[in-house]
């Protein structure tokens, strides 16, 4: 396959990826096409952690009368295949085992465990491989993921609004400065990380219920920085049974934590990408420390 068209699919390939965004953290969002003679003939992403990777869902969509030209395919992947057991099989297995002559990926793996340890497996069997190719498109749909892998921490956006003369909000007051319109884009945001993350000052003036309920999705984790007493937690709405909420105390965080301190207890609970909805404390509580941030 000539690199023209290796780059269209590949493209198609980082949309389906996107498809498992809100489902799939701490695993990478994955997207993947068997492609014969310029015809697809197989597709598939990873839609949810645990279960069955792009590469499989690609195997398993061809239809009834193409599966024969699998092993004349070219299995075009977003990001590397695996190589390992985890909760599933290797991929490598499975594209051996159907015989696939040719790989085209976007991304190497940055997880230590893989690191192009597939790609010297598939081409030491015999598979002719190309890539990587448009690494850049490819990273930003791992972008969480790298961060997770290499960093040892939760991926952090950091979101706000602000006025047109650049202020947050009123002190002590709650001030509705975003639209509707705003609001479903947050709740979309919401549907796919795994945690929110807020201050007092917020759960206190807002008393907010941060779910997803303009929004189809999950609703993600809820991270007070507080401490909030347990005989007290029925007044506020982030502590309702709608997902699962910890405070301060719940974390088993001292007083004097730092963003590291935080990010280190969220990571162990395996929340790969968090969204930081405070107000202008919790900023810069958050900015104080530099590290890698998306702002939105």
């Amino acid at each position: 396959m000539d690199k023209v068209q290796a780059e269209k699919y590949l493209a198609y390939c980082f949309y389906l990826a996107e498809q498992g965004s809100g489902s799939v953290s701490p695993n990478p969002k994955v997207g993947a096409l068997l492609v014969y003679n310029e015809r697809i003939i197989g597709e598939g992403y990873h839609q949810q952690f645990g279960k069955a990777h792009a590469e499989l869902r690609a195997i398993e969509s061809v239809k009834p009368e193409d599966v024969h030209l699998i092993s004349k395919a070219t299995l075009l992947v977003s990001l590397e295949p695996c190589n390992h057991y985890g909760k599933t099989g290797p991929c490598t297995e499975l594209i051996l085992k159907n015989k696939i002559p040719e790989l085209v990926f976007s991304n190497f793996d940055p997880n230590p465990l893989m690191a192009g340890n597939s790609i010297r497996l598939l081409e030491r069997a015999g598979v002719k491989i190309s890539g990587p190719l448009m690494e850049h498109e490819g990273h930003q749909v791992i972008r969480e993921y790298v961060c997770n892998v290499t960093k040892r921490r939760p991926y952090v956006i950091l979101k706000f609004a602000q006025t047109a003369d650049y202020f947050l909000g009123k002190t002590n007051m709650r001030t509705k400065i975003s639209s509707f319109a705003s609001d479903l884009c947050v709740h979309r945001w919401r549907s796919e990380v795994d945690a929110i993350v807020i201050g007092k000052n917020t759960l206190e003036i807002d008393n907010p219920s941060l779910t997803t309920r303009h929004w189809a999705g999950k609703n993600p984790v809820r991270i007070v920085l507080a401490r909030i007493a347990k005989n007290q937690r029925s007044k506020w709405n982030a502590f309702n049974n709608d997902a699962t909420t910890y405070d301060l105390d719940d974390l088993g965080l001292k007083d004097a934590y730092s963003v590291d301190d935080l990010l280190a207890k969220l990571f162990e609970l395996k929340l790969g990408i968090v969204l930081v909805e405070g107000g202008a404390q919790i900023f810069r509580f958050f900015t104080n420390q530099v590290f890698g941030m998306r702002p939105e």
